[in-house]
């Protein structure tokens, strides 16, 4: 695998649906309920695009954000950070450092970490930049305490399409810039569905 060293930023929204005091809800779905939403969210599409994966070809320190408390807890180590990849920062210079290093106290405009630094507290992953069935990008979070990676699809504009967790593929369906529901689907060795649950933001 060809490695290389880069620095992905990406930012935690404020969305106006996480307000205080309102929370969504779950609906929890059988083989045959769940089987009625995968239509909605292009499944078929989805599933194809974990079945056939990505070569990474770089390593990146993902600065790690944890979601706000109305956010549904999702599977494995998931991070509202990586909601939506802000800003995708180039190789660094060969022959330099490839540790995180502290940024620039100086803020940047839309809340995004200055160019050319690395966060403070970053976890190492692996980035796929190029074309998949979801959009563009692909990016690979190592599991905590020996849990299997997490694998996040992005749209070709940065917003997270989906990502797989073992026997998991959760799914996000965005209007706009605010997520609407999401739909955890549980799946065999083959990806074929055997059931889910839905949430729905308030």
């Amino acid at each position: 695998m060809r490695t290389r060293f880069a620095a992905i930023f990406v930012i935690l929204f404020s969305f106006s649906l996480f307000a205080e005091n309102q929370s969504g809800e779950w609906k929890e779905y059988g083989l045959k309920e769940v089987l009625g939403r995968l239509k909605f969210y292009a499944f078929a599409k989805i599933a194809q695009s974990v079945r056939t994966g990505a070569s990474f070809d770089q390593e990146l320190y993902v600065k790690e954000a944890p979601c706000n408390q109305n956010f549904p807890k999702l599977e494995g180590n998931f991070q509202c950070a990586l909601l939506r990849v802000s800003s995708l920062e180039d190789k660094l210079a060969e022959g330099s450092d490839p540790e995180p290093k502290t940024p620039d106290a100086a803020s940047a405009s839309s809340g995004l970490t200055p160019a050319r630094t690395i966060p403070s507290i970053p976890m190492k992953a692996k980035w796929y930049e190029g074309r998949t069935l979801a959009g563009k990008g692909v990016l690979s979070v190592p599991g905590k305490e020996g849990e299997s990676d997490l694998k996040f699809f992005y749209h070709t504009d940065g917003r997270l399409s989906h990502y797989s967790y073992e026997d998991k593929i959760v799914v996000f369906d965005w209007k706009g810039q605010e997520l609407s529901t999401i739909l955890t689907v549980k799946v065999d060795a083959k990806l074929r569905p055997l059931g889910g649950k839905e949430y729905f933001f308030p």
